[in-house]
């Protein structure tokens, strides 16, 4: 599948074409005006190979490579990591992955450990990096960082370079990283496919602002116990997890009395149990979803413990959060 980058970049770069093949694992350095870093693959040997990226660990499952593009946006150079199946192909999905503030893509992928999803499934796990380590998630409370363009770059990389299926482009992240995801819900909706929120809920400037053109599919996972954003709200500006829940109801136009709330199973010892509330019966065809961890905290279900309990709470692992948002993903392409 040839990839012209001439009609991605508006210019014509003196390495004009290339494959996806070839550009994953042979190709480095700069192409237009993107420059691409050496793809570090996973060992064979082993379960999990430790890997150096952008100066930081990642650990890569088997049959797994990674890879970073950087280029410059609104005058400042921002990067993103790839973490893709080995071998690599066309047209697959497109999992993107947003940090916490404080965090970073190598620290995201480790801490959800995408990499299994990458390897069980066969998406390519996107995690873009924030300026100063942090996303521009509220319109209402603006630093003025363009992070729905940075996420647009992306987007026109993963489809018209990449090769990658626009139709599967899905966005996630964890705290602030999910708050910048869901803003990426409201306006590129007809780009993005689905949003999936953990340890978010939504800002009350987004929600006076958010005009998704399309109303896509949302899940949120969220914590009783979360002591950064509170499940039943008193955040200032920061709307409680039931009122998140609420609102994407009345976006989507869905009937309130059409949710139905199951248990998952109690599958570990760990303190913690979960409820979901789920709603299909929207005049917009989309579907909103609600995980109600009880006792669980900022965390990651089926993710590492990143901090201590005393500071983020439990992480539940009666579940893996990236299996329930991959099969949430995955029935809903645009």
């Amino acid at each position: 599948m040839l990839i012209l980058l001439a009609a991605l970049l508006g210019t014509a770069p003196a390495f004009a074409a290339t494959t996806v093949s070839n550009f994953v694992g042979a190709y480095t350095g700069p192409i237009g005006d993107l420059t691409v870093s050496d793809t570090k693959k996973a060992g064979k040997l082993f379960a999990n190979t430790v890997v150096t990226m952008n100066g930081r660990l990642l650990t890569l499952p088997r049959g797994t490579a990674a890879f970073d593009i950087s280029f410059v946006h609104d005058g400042t150079t921002r990067r993103f990591l790839v973490v893709r199946p080995e071998p690599a192909g066309p047209g697959a999905a497109a999992f993107l992955v947003l940090h916490g503030n404080g965090g970073t893509p190598e620290a995201q992928a480790n801490l959800t450990i995408i990499g299994e999803g990458v390897v069980a499934n066969g998406y390519w796990a996107i995690l873009p990096e924030g300026v100063d380590n942090t996303w521009n998630d509220d319109p209402g409370n603006s630093t003025g960082v363009d992070d729905v363009g940075f996420h647009a770059k992306i987007i026109d990389i993963l489809t018209g370079y990449l090769g990658l299926d626009a139709n599967r482009l899905y966005a996630s992240g964890l705290s602030n990283g999910a708050f910048m995801a869901e803003r990426l819900g409201c306006e590129l909706s007809n780009r993005i496919a689905a949003v999936a929120l953990l340890a978010g809920t939504m800002s009350k400037g987004l929600s006076l602002a958010c005009a998704p053109a399309t109303p896509r599919p949302i899940l949120f996972i969220d914590g009783t116990a979360d002591p950064i954003v509170p499940y039943a709200g008193g955040r200032i500006g920061v709307l409680s997890a039931p009122d998140a829940y609420a609102f994407w109801l009345s976006r989507h136009n869905c009937t309130a009395s059409a949710t139905t709330t199951t248990a998952l199973p109690d599958a570990v010892d760990d303190g913690t149990t979960t409820r979901v509330q789920t709603n299909t019966g929207c005049g917009s065809g989309g579907e909103v979803r609600l995980y109600t961890v009880d006792n669980g905290g900022h965390t990651w279900p089926g993710g590492r413990q990143y901090l201590s309990e005393s500071l983020i709470g439990k992480t539940s692992q009666d579940f893996k959060a990236n299996t329930e948002i991959w099969n949430f993903f995955s029935a809903h392409p645009r």
